[in-house]
Parts: structure tokens; C-alpha cells; sequence
């Protein structure tokens, strides 16, 4: 069996997506027939079964249909932590955590940010309790536990653990892996975050340079790095040089993507909005609004209304907005964009602070400086409550100084 579920993990690997979920079929309907109560499974056809759902699990998170991904993982969880409590051996550890580490990822692209905590962190600490530090689950937990630190602002925390990740990785495969490559993409978002581009750029040309190598150009997870290298020229300095290379990339990514996963998925609706950013420098044209607008339709299809990348294109908008006087479509897209941070990170996040910063630069123009006030009064109380951004509080507080009159007139 184990050499079917290698065949079948190949084909996944080469994007092979259907004839992975037919051997998949194939298989889960011969383990239906041996038995016809499900609560009857031996022991083994328990792992049989956790080792499909996982299979299901993958390729809907390859494909950025997180949901279906999360139904087969709540089951594969069930299964794990029943043979959890008659084993609990280093196996079945192991098969619990890297449940426990799929669900925190799945459920971090959904911004379910407790429960990414709650399940990242219950494996974290069972594989140390275990001394299986030295393994691919917890490196690859460790990783994921970086994405969301970094997400949170916590980039001490978020560099620790994706460097620890990165190490492991290269001990227990080698330096040209796609667990390597993985753990490469991850520090150059980090890096990027920070301001370090020059670091994130070699990063992640050296991510790009593996997943070519092992698994193609044409392959969703390059097109994932190749999107990030091309993110990282426009955070460069703006010359039309660097839009040009951004544009580039990201539109490779984009044709990669359409041609693997059709039109609806996560990285898709990520190409259309940076390829919005890129054409909101030009402020002669409201042409970034079709791809923003696209990007928000594509996901608000796989999320619903409330999702952190549709508050980030809605902060972006803004911004779009802002650079052209447009200041009260502007203020309804920050608004907006505050609603759903609110609603999914509560009211102290680095995001929100941001946003409320923007926000009160629209209402200061607008002439309502009162409002502005108390917008960059919140935006304050998060930079200062979570010790992020000093300069960026520095500059809100002079901007109170400077209104201050004004808002106690208005």
C-alpha cells in the first residue's frame, strides 16, 4: 500500500490533480467494501484511511479550496487522535501533528486566527514534549507557526521559527529540496515585511531556482515564488524599470495559475491585485480598478465578505483613491476594509492601524477633523499597545498636534 499512496503523491506532486483524486476513489471504495460499518476498521485500516483523507486534504490545498481541504483534515484529525490514545507511539505523534499543522495552515487562510494558534500550538508543543524536534512535522510546523507571527507582527518570533524550520529542512533533505524551498519562500515574505529586499530577493530567487529544478516552471509552487519576486520589485524603487520586472513576473504567475487551476483560487486573485497596484501609479487612469475589483470578486467567491486579503484590497483602493483626491470613495473603502479587520483580528492589529491611519488622512482633508482625530487616536493606541512601528507612531502623534485646534473647534 505504501508504494500506491507513492504513486499517488507523485501525481499530486506533478499537478496531476484528477488522476490523483480517481486512485484516490479507487482506493477509498476498496477499503469501503472490506468493511461495511466504518466503526468496525482495524487498526490499520484506520491509518489507511487518515493516509487518504490526508491525500484529499493536499490536493485541495494545492489547489487553494481550503474548505474541502478542511473537511477531510477534521476527519483525518478524528482518526488520528483515537489511535492517539491506544498507541502513543512516535508514529502515531507524528501522523497527530502533521493533522494538527494542515488544519492551522488551512485554517490561517480562512483568518482563523485562534484556532490557527490552538492547533499550530498543540502540535508544537506535543512534538517537543516527544523530543521530535528533529523531523519533517515539526519543521514543517514551525514554518507555519512563522507565517503566523509574521501576520501578527511578531517578526522575532516569525524569523526564529522559519530559520529553525530552514535548518531542520536542510539536515533532514537536502539544500536543493522543495521542503528547503518552502522554508526559502517563507523568509523572503519575512523579509519583505521588513524592508529587507535585498535579502528577500535572494531568497527567494534561491526558492525559485529549486522548485524549477525539482518540480518545473510551470508548477503552482513556483508560480507562488515567482508572484512574490515580482511583489518584491514593486516594493523597490519606483522606476518604471521595476514595474516593468513586477509586471513581468506577476503576470507569468498568472498565466501559470489560469492554466493549472482556472480562474478561482487564492494566488489568482493575488496576481489581479498586484497587477492593480501596478497600474494605480499611474495617476491618469482609474485603470486599477478592474483588477482589484476582479481580485475581490475571486475571493469573496472562495471566502465570503470577511477575509484579510479583501480588507488589504480595499486598503488598497483606498490608497488608489487618496493618490487621486478621490477622498470620499476613498474614505469608504477604509471603512469597509476596518469593518472586516475588526471582524476577524479584533482591534489590535498591525493591519487595522494602518487602515485607521488612512482613513483619518482622508477625513483631515475632507476638512473633519474631528473624526481624524479620533481615528489616528486608535491607530496610535494599537502602534503603542503593540510595541510596532515607532516612527509610524511618532509621525501619527505630530499629526494630532497638528489638528488638534481644528478638532477641538469641530
Amino acid at each position: 500500500m505504501g508504494d500506491y499512496f507513492k504513486k499517488i503523491d507523485f501525481f499530486i506532486r506533478k499537478q496531476n490533480f484528477q488522476k490523483s483524486l480517481r486512485k484516490l476513489e479507487k482506493l477509498q471504495n476498496i477499503l469501503n467494501a472490506k468493511l461495511n460499518n466504518p466503526e468496525e476498521y482495524l487498526e490499520n485500516e484506520l491509518i489507511l484511511q487518515s493516509n487518504i483523507y490526508e491525500r484529499y486534504a493536499q490536493i485541495f490545498i494545492d489547489i487553494n479550496q481550503v474548505y474541502r481541504a478542511m473537511q477531510y483534515l477534521i476527519k483525518m484529525i478524528k482518526i488520528e487522535k483515537e489511535l492517539f490514545k491506544t498507541q502513543c507511539d512516535k508514529e502515531s505523534i507524528l501522523r497527530l501533528c502533521n493533522s494538527y499543522s494542515k488544519i492551522g495552515r488551512c485554517c490561517f487562510y480562512c483568518c482563523y486566527y485562534e484556532q490557527t494558534f490552538k492547533y499550530l500550538d498543540y502540535a508544537y508543543q506535543l512534538l517537543i514534549k516527544n523530543n521530535l524536534q528533529q523531523t519533517g512535522v515539526y519543521a514543517m510546523t514551525l514554518t507555519q507557526l512563522g507565517n503566523y507571527y509574521r501576520f501578527m507582527f511578531q517578526d522575532d518570533l516569525a524569523e526564529q521559527m522559519l530559520f529553525e524550520s530552514l535548518k531542520i529542512r536542510e539536515e533532514l533533505y537536502t539544500k536543493q529540496s522543495i521542503e528547503v524551498a518552502d522554508s526559502l519562500h517563507g523568509l523572503s515574505q519575512l523579509f519583505s515585511d521588513e524592508g529587507k529586499i535585498d535579502e528577500a530577493m535572494k531568497s527567494i530567487t534561491e526558492a525559485i531556482t529549486i522548485w524549477t529544478e525539482v518540480l518545473g516552471y510551470q508548477h503552482i509552487k513556483t508560480a507562488k515564488s515567482i508572484y512574490l519576486k515580482g511583489n518584491l520589485y514593486l516594493r523597490m524603487k519606483n522606476n518604471q524599470e521595476n514595474l516593468s520586472s513586477a509586471e513581468k513576473l506577476i503576470t507569468e504567475s498568472l498565466q501559470i495559475n489560469l492554466k493549472i487551476m482556472g480562474e478561482f483560487s487564492q494566488d489568482i486573485a493575488d496576481c489581479y491585485h498586484s497587477l492593480g497596484k501596478i497600474k494605480a501609479y499611474n495617476l491618469n487612469s482609474n485603470e486599477f480598478e478592474q483588477y482589484f475589483q476582479k481580485s475581490q470578486d475571486i475571493l469573496k467567491a472562495l471566502y465570503g465578505q470577511s477575509h484579510a486579503s479583501i480588507a488589504i484590497i480595499l486598503n488598497n483602493f483606498g490608497r488608489s483613491y487618496f493618490e487621486r483626491k478621490q477622498y470620499e470613495e476613498a474614505v469608504n473603502c477604509f471603512e469597509e476594509s476596518i469593518q472586516i479587520y475588526t471582524t476577524i483580528c479584533g482591534k489590535m492589529h498591525g493591519n487595522l492601524a494602518i487602515t485607521l491611519k488612512n482613513c483619518a488622512d482622508c477625513h483631515k482633508e475632507l476638512g473633519r477633523y474631528k473624526q481624524a482625530y479620533i481615528d489616528y487616536q486608535k491607530s496610535l493606541e494599537i502602534y503603542q499597545k503593540t510595541q510596532i512601528n515607532s516612527s509610524q507612531a511618532n509621525q501619527i502623534q505630530n499629526l494630532m498636534s497638528q489638528i488638534l485646534d481644528k478638532y477641538l473647534e469641530d
